[in-house]
């Protein structure tokens, strides 16, 4: 069975978030990102990307004072007029992600931006890639390049540089954390997420989670989606609530990454348990679902969710390659899909 350059990338990125965190402190190859010269500052990215996206625009909009962070699948620029002109007499800023640096949606819709006046931002992981070429400003992170099809080391990278680079002082403290923290997760927690994904032959996955976690869950359902070729869904954990939770049975796995507020999460959790579903726990809280999750696996004391967002991941991709396994695909070469999407 295959999976190997997957897994070498996956269980890497403790030492890639190190690497990548020491350079970004010593302020090799970081551009002026000036945000304060700007009243709008559009984040664009397609499939993970745009998921990365995401959460770099939820991270920033809560720490960045000034302009509107608004992130955008890079084709909705594409086909709608109104986005690439943008509003009389408001300075805008295009950021671009893009592990390849080659993805044809995103690179026309920084073309399409720049030509409307638009000042752009490349941040991806190939060097020499049109994306570093077209983008008037580059953030080249070497740390994440991949050679294999699944981004996830790429994706932990690029949300990282985003994370540290305007983070406060005590969200850099947080973050220093991450590889230790990585590393234990990989050490400890690593044989209990593929068990979990063997538990039983679950056919449905679900992914809850809410405020800057749901883009991780996103990103965590199409994991599974291209990894065991599996029906996924994500959502904003309540709303699992009105109508999805029908599906539920004792072949659905739901991954919750924790609510802030656990008298909401909780109760949640327990219903889940309910309807008979399997419930895997990863995140910063997760140690106040010990007693109702078959699984959680939680971040050190004292990070926020979003601080501990990449340690919530990893176990999710971990289960995700497992259940490849299981059902008989090879994470390094998953069915329909390619590295690069292009026109």
């Amino acid at each position: 069975m295959g999976g190997t350059v997957t897994w070498t990338e996956l269980i890497s990125q403790p030492d890639a978030w190190e690497n990548l965190m020491a350079r970004l402190k010593r302020g090799d190859g970081v551009p002026d990102f000036g945000f304060e010269k700007y009243d709008e500052v559009l984040l664009l990215g397609s499939g993970s990307s745009y998921y990365l996206a995401m959460a770099a625009a939820d991270w920033l909009r809560r720490r960045v004072a000034g302009p509107e962070f608004r992130a955008l699948p890079s084709c909705e620029v594409i086909l709608d007029e109104r986005e690439i002109k943008g509003r009389a007499g408001v300075k805008r800023l295009a950021i671009g992600f893009s592990r390849s640096g080659e993805s044809s949606e995103l690179i026309i819709a920084l073309q399409a931006l720049k030509g409307a006046g638009c000042p752009t931002l490349g941040i991806g992981c190939t060097e020499n890639s049109s994306l570093m070429k077209v983008a008037d400003q580059t953030l080249y992170l070497p740390e994440g390049h991949e050679d294999g099809l699944i981004m996830l080391r790429s994706f932990t990278c690029m949300l990282l540089s985003i994370q540290y680079l305007f983070g406060s002082k005590e969200d850099r403290a947080a973050l220093a954390k991450l590889p230790a923290a990585g590393r234990r997760i990989l050490g400890e927690f690593a044989d209990a997420s593929e068990a979990i994904a063997n538990r039983r032959a679950f056919d449905r996955f679900v992914f809850l989670a809410s405020g800057p976690l749901y883009p991780i869950a996103v990103e965590a359902s199409l994991k599974i989606q291209e990894m065991s070729i599996s029906t996924s869904e994500a959502y904003h954990s309540l709303e699992y609530r009105h109508g999805p939770k029908a599906t539920a049975n004792q072949n659905t796995l739901v991954a919750l990454l924790p609510l802030s507020d656990s008298d909401y999460g909780l109760p949640l959790a327990r219903d889940l348990k309910a309807l008979g579903a399997t419930l895997m726990v990863t995140g910063a809280g997760a140690e106040d679902y010990a007693g109702i999750a078959d699984l959680s696996i939680a971040a050190p004391e004292g990070l926020s969710d979003a601080q501990a967002s990449l340690l919530a991941l990893m176990p999710l991709q971990i289960m995700a390659y497992a259940t490849a396994l299981r059902r008989g695909n090879d994470p390094d070469a998953p069915a329909n899909l390619s590295k690069v999407v292009t026109f």
